[in-house]
């Protein structure tokens, strides 16, 4: 079915929505009859969605038979939740349920915990923009309602006290999704109160349009360190949302890998006295595309912390882009927020975008930001090539101690992110 008909079904009640009784029906309807974000609108001015609003969109249809061959490289990965074209196939996952590790899908988990029904994604104000001109701008948020709309859902959640050995990987894998369908993977990480978890999310080979929404609630003291990782992105388009909400003393680390023809919306909410995130990232982009981030934290509770790093590298002919904001708002005492990016043109004719942003409106506060440009120095690749090192490899350790300021392959769980970067410049070369 197309996305526009389906839509039309939608408004004249011939078509039944799998979220049925904790979202707002008709408030995302409106919502996704609007005009899609653009160029106007500051959160998406680097990234064009032309492509987007011309295409003939299709629905997945989940009911066709799988022709999927898992490659060896999937079939490794320990402890997996693995998605297949937006939806959990628990028979090609491994993960350990007696670690304390329950997936469910949202209808069954609210009927255990009807609570976090006011937490879930429910109407198009949640994520809106509260403009300093006092607009509440909620086109943003367009495609979290669009995937609200589609998406039935899966929940993952970490119980309480419970420290899980090991990375939990889900993975996202592609298999009847052609170039014009749309598949809508929706993902709630709860994490229970004084719980720890390793997580890492990796999207395989995009050929459609894939628009990813994850909401993530820490609660009290509990950790998350998450990866999100991006595999190449064939003729593809990937729209990704990211949500945190921190409770009291909860922690989380995010790193991202973020490619080209991929959008990522990230918003971290530290909702309650010290709660802490630090976020680093790889924003990378080649052969005429682009890559686009923009990250916002916003501090609620006292004595917050947040920092973000980010390394921006573009290559034949390329944009990346960086939008980080820090919202500080009023009674967050004593928060502390930072933003630092750093970009790397690897050739004349490729480009970057960096704009840090501070919304301060209370005292008492430490924020800080700052961001740099340059292109690879040709003097040092110089010295290097007369030292025996041929040119390709030189660039390539200097793009390597550019990407380890962030901490790239520090912590144990970074591997398959080593890898997947790996294969980036190995591309790149191979093009030369």
């Amino acid at each position: 079915m197309f996305l526009k008909e389906y839509i039309t079904k939608i408004k004249n009640n011939t078509v039944l929505l799998d979220k049925k009784d904790w979202i707002n029906r008709f408030d995302l309807f409106d919502h996704i009859k609007q005009d899609m974000p653009s160029s106007r609108i500051e959160e998406w001015k680097n990234f064009k969605t032309n492509y987007l609003k011309k295409t003939n969109w299709q629905l997945f249809n989940a009911q066709l038979k799988s022709s999927l061959d898992v490659s060896d490289g999937v079939k490794a990965f320990s402890n997996s939740i693995i998605f297949e074209d937006g939806k959990f196939n628990p028979t090609l996952s491994s993960y350990k349920s007696d670690q304390g590790i329950k997936v469910s899908n949202i209808k069954d988990y609210i009927e255990s915990n009807p609570h976090i029904k006011s937490k879930l994604y429910s109407d198009s104000e949640k994520y809106a923009e509260n403009r300093l001109s006092g607009v509440v701008d909620k086109t943003p948020a367009y495609f979290i309602s669009l995937n609200s709309i589609l998406s039935s859902g899966t929940v993952i959640e970490i119980q309480e006290k419970k420290k899980i050995e090991g990375l939990i990987n889900i993975i996202h894998i592609f298999s009847n999704a052609e170039n014009e369908n749309l598949v809508n993977p929706y993902i709630a990480i709860i994490s229970k109160k004084g719980s720890q978890s390793n997580i890492q999310e990796i999207f395989y080979d995009i050929d459609c349009w894939v628009n990813n929404v994850t909401e993530v609630f820490l609660e009290n003291e509990s950790k998350l360190v998450f990866s999100r990782l991006q595999s190449k992105v064939h003729k593809g388009i990937k729209t990704s949302s990211f949500n945190c909400h921190l409770e009291n003393s909860a922690e989380i680390e995010l790193k991202v890998l973020n490619r080209e023809n991929c959008k990522e919306d990230i918003r971290v909410f530290l909702n309650e006295d010290n709660s802490k995130a630090t976020i680093s990232g790889m924003i990378f982009s080649c052969k005429n595309h682009q890559s686009d981030v923009f990250c916002k934290t916003v501090h609620k509770g006292k004595n917050t912390f947040s920092d973000q790093k980010w390394r921006l590298i573009s290559a034949e002919k390329s944009k990346t882009s960086i939008n980080g904001k820090i919202c500080v708002n009023r009674n967050a005492k004593g928060s502390d927020a930072s933003f630092y990016s750093k970009s790397l043109n690897l050739d004349e004719n490729s480009n970057s975008f960096s704009k840090p942003e501070l919304e301060i409106l209370e005292d008492d506060v430490k924020c800080k930001h700052g961001a740099s440009f340059g292109e690879i120095d040709k003097n040092i690749i110089f010295y290097m090539q007369s030292r025996g090192i041929k040119r390709e490899d030189a660039i390539m350790m200097l793009v390597y101690a550019f990407i380890e300021e962030i901490g790239l392959g520090v912590n144990e769980g970074e591997r398959q992110g080593i890898k997947l970067v790996d294969e980036i410049f190995k591309g790149l070369k191979g093009n030369e």
